[in-house]
């Protein structure tokens, strides 16, 4: 009876391990290739303009008439924004949310995009995963707007407090995140590593003149400054200036595609 129990124990905790250890693999993994689907849609003369990702894509929506206006002053054409971000999601959650999200699926195909900003990568940086977790995250994304036609503009990752959004977590997540660091050998203050591993994998694809990327400079470069002015008290979100500031950027960005004849079209291997 004792051998029995002792059995019985071992067994539950070799279970209870290699469970643990599963579900951090697939916590921690890459996200698998996809095969990318096409959007069905009717083209119009209106300039339509995603916003997708994360928090900040959700935040938007009361946002979304500041790039509509800069844009419908500068080339007297209709423009349309559109937003559908979830918060919290890391890069790999909102690529695995093209294919499983039906939500998503119908915002994307009601209308005809032209551009769509992707705000990912950020919640890469604050929960410490990998730099390949964020590349092949990001390489999917790219594909699956480029397939459909749409110019991806990629927000670099911009410059929030990375050390006070850590110290305003609770223990348990300090403990979890800690972990992720040890296991992804990504640093507490992670932002560089993770906009140069963009450009990395821009160049290796050879994405360069199908996408722009959002430089955080290009809005976000006065450091205390711009979290006193641009940010929210968690010096994590943005607020209303933080927002007009980054529509202006994307429309400059936008603008520069217009004027520079840029064509959607790309073919995936």
């Amino acid at each position: 009876m004792r051998n029995n129990i002792i059995y019985i124990s071992i067994s539950l905790a070799t279970c209870v391990i290699v469970g643990v250890v599963y579900s951090f693999y697939r916590y921690y993994a890459p996200p698998q290739p996809k095969q990318s689907y096409m959007i069905n849609t009717t083209p119009d003369d209106t300039i339509r303009i995603a916003f997708i990702g994360d928090s900040w894509a959700f935040m938007h929506k009361e946002h979304e008439c500041k790039i509509a206006t800069i844009l419908q002053d500068s080339i007297h054409t209709p423009v349309k924004v559109h937003s559908y971000g979830v918060c919290g999601l890391t890069s790999k959650e909102i690529y695995e949310n093209i294919f499983r999200d039906d939500n998503f699926r119908l915002f994307m195909s009601k209308r005809q995009y032209r551009y769509c900003y992707v705000s990912a990568g950020i919640n890469d940086t604050y929960k410490k995963m990998s730099t390949s977790y964020y590349q092949q995250s990001m390489d999917g994304i790219i594909r699956f707007l480029l397939a459909n036609h749409i110019h991806p503009i990629l927000q670099e990752i911009p410059d929030y407090d990375i050390q006070i959004s850590f110290e305003m977590q609770k223990l348990s997540k300090k403990i979890l995140r800690h972990l992720s660091i040890i296991i992804n050998s990504t640093p507490l203050d992670c932002k560089q590593i993770f906009r140069d591993a963009l450009d990395e994998l821009i160049q290796e694809k050879g994405y360069s003149d199908k996408l722009s990327i959002l430089r955080y400079k290009s809005w976000n470069d006065n450091g205390k400054k711009d979290l006193n002015t641009l940010y929210r008290n968690d010096r994590l979100h943005l607020n209303d200036r933080g927002y007009t500031a980054l529509d202006s950027a994307i429309a400059k960005e936008i603008l520069t595609c217009i004027s520079s004849g840029h064509n959607n079209e790309f073919q995936l291997e």
